[in-house]
């Protein structure tokens, strides 16, 4: 392919998927923000940290706009960060959507975050869409008075990340398809108007870390989303103890 072939016009669908994850930064800086303006969050400085990830993620991907899209292989950024901190601003970004509809979502994370963990090789907006997007679809098709549980923690040489939300779960028929694009399950359609584009991102971001994502039901209700990282080429370090904490 020469130099000039990477200028070329976006496909229409890569297109629609950039404007997917930048509509979700918007959504989620947004409604933080309000949360504020309107008393409802105190401007913490977690939650304005929060806040500032969205926006650095979104100008991240509107450096993107030149070529027209993510290319997941080609537009990889990793680079040597602290996960675990990445994972809570993203955690804690979701808070005032999740609050205006009722949810609320609980956190299990490791109690002395591993070594592997806290020097984790990956692309931070990527790991953070991940989240986001798993996060949202959670928060959509869970009623009000729900709740989503997230467990983070090291599993063996990987990191496992868990999102049980307590929405009607996943249809057999549907579950094969779910990660495809533009696809969109029941549950999500019943709940409201969405691009069909989150879950098909989040399986090719997890997959250009090297990673798995899977799909189960969650016993009686909801679905659980479970994630692995390496987070590098190497070996990483044992799992270690968990606490809880929680915000609804």
């Amino acid at each position: 392919m020469s130099a000039e072939d990477t200028n070329l016009p976006a496909a229409p669908s890569a297109v629609a998927e950039l404007m997917h994850e930048m509509r979700n930064e918007l959504t989620i800086a947004k409604a933080t923000v309000e949360a504020f303006v309107d008393g409802k969050l105190p401007p913490t400085q977690q939650r304005l940290e929060a806040v500032l990830q969205a926006l650095i993620e979104l100008e991240a991907m509107i450096g993107d706009l030149p070529s027209g899209a993510p290319s997941v292989e080609s537009r990889m950024r990793p680079s040597e960060i602290n996960v675990c901190e990445l994972l809570d601003r993203e955690y804690q970004s979701l808070e005032a959507i999740a609050r205006a509809k009722g949810v609320a979502i609980s956190v299990r994370r490791c109690l002395r975050p591993a070594q592997a963990c806290t020097h984790f090789y990956a692309d931070p907006v990527r790991i953070g869409e991940i989240v986001k997007n798993l996060l949202l679809n959670a928060v959509q098709v869970t009623p009000s008075g729900g709740h989503i549980d997230i467990d983070c923690s090291r599993r063996a040489d990987q990191l496992e990340i868990r999102i049980h939300d307590s929405g009607p779960g996943v249809r057999p028929d549907e579950s094969k398809k779910i990660f495809e694009a533009g696809f969109r399950g029941s549950a999500a359609a019943a709940g409201s108007a969405g691009s069909g584009y989150g879950l098909a991102l989040v399986r090719r971001f997890i997959e250009a870390h090297g990673g798995t994502v899977t799909l189960s039901q969650g016993g009686d209700h909801g679905a659980v989303f479970i994630v692995r990282l390496p987070g590098s080429v190497q070996a990483l370090s044992p799992a270690c103890g968990a606490c809880e904490s929680s915000f609804a």
